[in-house]
Parts: structure tokens; C-alpha cells; sequence
């Protein structure tokens, strides 16, 4: 899949639905890798940590996941990148997972948010088939066994790994678990499964559409607001650079 560039960042050219579709055909074509679901946080870490940005660039697919990337991708002449989030990106998949015989791995979170995920889900998707549902304890990323995790899931062989970590550490721990894994796709959704849990309300559609759903997630985790002042303006001046080059 072709990229565009914000800076020394790739973004996979791709929408909600180019990237389903995309995913499908991975997983007919045996096709793994690990997924990144990026935003203007992500994006600016790449930008300032060389590893991570390897991280981001070698993955199966890196999606937008926000409209300033999107812009920025208009900007370039790119009409047909969209937003792709995580959320949305699971629901889709979750969708067809019954006729196409998906299973999945939920890693990530606590374990009250994972049984209520659970429950929601199944009410959703009647019929979806879980493998498991794991909260790790909350670690340095050394302190992971990714060998252990790696056999574990190999086991269950579910077709999607889904990592609500957080990032940047759940990009870092699906690079170092992908390599291991023989039949699975692993994709980073982040804050998706407290969506889903229902502990986490997502923004109005109208604030996803113009850039906004960052306000409207942050005032519900005050803590972290503080994480998206640097990444909100270099994120800005390359929106600006990029509609006048």
C-alpha cells in the first residue's frame, strides 16, 4: 500500500474502506503484520524518535486516524485518504467476522473494562467468536514476555490481535510480537476498547468530522491533555506548509 508523507512519517494512502478491504485480502492471502492506527500524537513522536518511527514505517498498514492528517493529505492532492479509526476500523471487521470466521485476541486495559467489552460485544455481534481477553499488568516494556505472549496466542491462532495499550507502547510490543506470530494480524487501537467497554464516550460525529474529537476525549481524561500541546503544533504548522506548497 502506498504512503504519503507528514515529515519522516509514511501514513498508508487509505480510508475506512480501502483499508477493510485491504485487511480482508491480507488475511485471504496469509499476509501478517501488525497494524498502526496513527493521529497527530503518534505522527509527532515519529517525527522525533528515530525507532519508533521504523516502528510506524514497517508496519502492514499505518492509518489516519484523525482529520488533520486527512487534511494534510488533501492538501497533497490525496482526495481519496479518509479518516480511519480504530473504532470504526474494528466495528467493520467485527461486522464480517461471523461469515468469514475471523476470531480475536483482546490484549490491553483492565479487566472490568475487558469483561464489559466483552459483553457489549457479544451483544452487538451476537456470535463473535473471542479467544480470549487479557489485561497485562501495567509494566515498562522490558517487563514484557513477548515470547511467552507470542506462544500463547499462536495457540489460540485468533486472526486478529487487538492491542489497547496505548501508544506508543502498543506499536512497540506489537513490532517485537508480530515476528512470532504465524497465523494473526495484530492492529493498535488504543483507547477503542474503552469505547466499547462504555467507559470512555466517544465525540459527537460532528466533532469527528472537523478535527475535534481530541477535545471532546480529552476533557473526559484531563491527565493527558497536557501530552497533546507540543503535537498539536507541529501537526498545525505542517497543515499550514502543506496548503500553501
Amino acid at each position: 500500500m502506498q504512503r504519503y508523507y507528514i515529515g519522516k512519517i509514511g501514513i498508508s494512502k487509505v480510508n475506512l474502506t480501502t483499508a477493510f478491504n485491504f485487511l480482508q485480502k491480507a488475511v485471504a492471502d496469509k499476509k501478517y503484520g501488525y497494524v498502526c492506527v496513527t493521529n497527530s500524537r503518534t505522527v509527532y513522536i515519529s517525527n522525533h524518535e528515530e525507532a519508533y518511527c521504523a516502528i510506524q514505517n514497517g508496519s502492514l498498514l499505518t492509518v489516519p486516524d484523525g482529520m488533520p492528517l486527512v487534511w494534510i493529505a488533501h492538501n497533497q492532492g490525496l482526495d481519496e485518504v479518509g479518516k480511519t479509526s480504530g473504532k470504526d476500523l474494528m466495528d467493520a471487521i467485527f461486522s464480517i467476522s461471523k461469515e468469514k470466521g475471523y476470531s480475536h485476541y483482546f490484549y490491553g486495559s483492565s479487566q472490568s473494562a475487558l469483561d464489559s467489552l466483552e459483553k457489549n460485544l457479544l451483544a452487538t455481534y451476537p456470535g463473535l467468536d473471542i479467544k480470549a481477553l487479557v489485561s497485562p499488568p501495567f509494566q515498562p516494556l522490558e517487563a514484557f514476555d513477548v515470547e511467552g505472549l507470542a506462544k500463547e496466542v499462536n495457540a489460540l491462532a485468533p486472526t486478529f490481535f487487538w492491542c489497547g495499550l496505548g501508544a506508543p507502547k502498543q506499536e512497540r510490543i506489537m513490532a517485537l510480537l508480530q515476528p512470532h506470530l504465524e497465523n494473526t494480524i495484530s492492529i493498535g487501537v488504543g483507547l477503542a476498547f474503552e469505547y466499547f467497554a462504555g467507559t470512555v464516550s466517544r465525540a459527537p460525529v460532528w466533532m469527528q468530522k472537523n478535527g475535534l474529537e481530541w477535545i471532546y476525549r480529552d476533557v473526559q481524561q484531563p491527565m493527558k491533555l497536557v501530552r497533546f500541546a507540543k503535537p498539536f503544533g507541529f501537526i498545525f504548522k505542517r497543515m499550514i506548509t502543506s496548503k500553501f506548497k
